[in-house]
């Protein structure tokens, strides 16, 4: 994987939680000068100019999406492979908004990253969420897992039914983790964990409540960092690394998407950020709609 420099706009937080990553004196090298990033992107059609004017300038080497939006046959694989990426995806057809959808884009192309897992066992019901690849780098496999955690959809099944969904989608997915016994040590999940772990919880409030960041810290128990915080330990002085807003043209108000990544990843993050250039307009792009959320990207040496 080849290394691009870019300009780093946007800022990070995250709440005291988890300890920063071990020193790897002695251990053997891992990943080297890659650009990792998880983008939420609403639609991987409506946005399609909007993705690749930011593939192209900003060279990530993987990319999780999320909200794709797409049936199968309707992906842009091929748009995006003229950006120079490989696509791998994951629809649910012919559900609500496709299943939501979930995809891994890749500049290695040479072999093509290797699809593990497709959705979380036992929650099938809920829509294409979850996909994991392998992918093979000079410096050994490393296991890249794009996630969009259920909302739970409190307007059809009210604040107490969206919450005790949403819990088991989360409690699946870290048994999920659990149980993968060949999990390599370079392993990162991407993506849209719907938990603002920020702040003081709120009682029936989706997203906020202490009952999801339990959930959220059960996946980080299982040997995750969360980069943005391993980064601000030692830069605390980044900012807040808000991600996302309901109104496109307000700021960002909350940290919804994350990069997690496991001890020997997090002890190579050289740098973490928002990059918020690509919540607003885009001069070359006039008429074209930015997503709620900007892209997250994490640089690692």
């Amino acid at each position: 994987m080849q290394w691009i420099e870019a300009r780093a706009n946007g800022c990070l937080s995250h709440r005291a939680r988890p300890a920063a990553a071990p020193s790897l004196a002695g251990r053997p090298s891992t990943i080297e000068k890659v650009r990792i990033a998880t983008w939420c992107v609403g639609g991987v059609n409506s946005r399609l100019k909007y993705l690749c004017h930011w593939l192209i300038r900003r060279k990530p080497d993987l990319v999780a999406l999320q909200k794709t939006f797409a049936a199968t046959v309707q992906f842009p694989a091929r748009a995006l492979r003229q950006a120079g990426y490989e696509s791998i995806f994951y629809s649910r057809d012919g559900e609500f908004r496709n299943g939501w959808g979930v995809a891994v884009l890749s500049r290695v192309t040479d072999p093509k990253p290797k699809v593990l897992q497709l959705g979380v066992p036992g929650q099938e019901d809920c829509g294409a969420r979850f996909l994991t690849v392998n992918v093979k780098t000079e410096d050994g496999d490393l296991e890249f897992s794009s996630v969009y955690a259920l909302y739970g959809n409190p307007g059809k099944h009210g604040f107490d039914g969206a919450l005790e969904r949403k819990i088991k989608w989360m409690k699946l997915l870290c048994e999920h983790l659990d149980k993968r016994s060949t999990r390599p040590e370079q392993c990162i999940l991407a993506g849209d964990f719907n938990v603002v772990s920020d702040g003081k919880t709120q009682t029936r409030v989706l997203n906020y409540t202490h009952e999801e960041r339990n959930q959220l810290d059960r996946i980080l128990a299982l040997g995750f960092v969360d980069l943005f915080h391993s980064y601000r330990l030692r830069h605390p002085n980044s900012g807040s690394g808000c991600n996302y807003g309901f109104n496109i043209h307000k700021p960002v108000s909350a940290r919804l998407h994350r990069i997690l990544g496991s001890n020997l990843v997090a002890g190579q993050v050289r740098r973490a950020w928002v990059d918020l250039e690509y919540r607003e307009k885009i001069k070359e792009l006039p008429g074209c709609l930015w997503a709620p959320s900007a892209p997250v990207i994490i640089d690692l040496h």
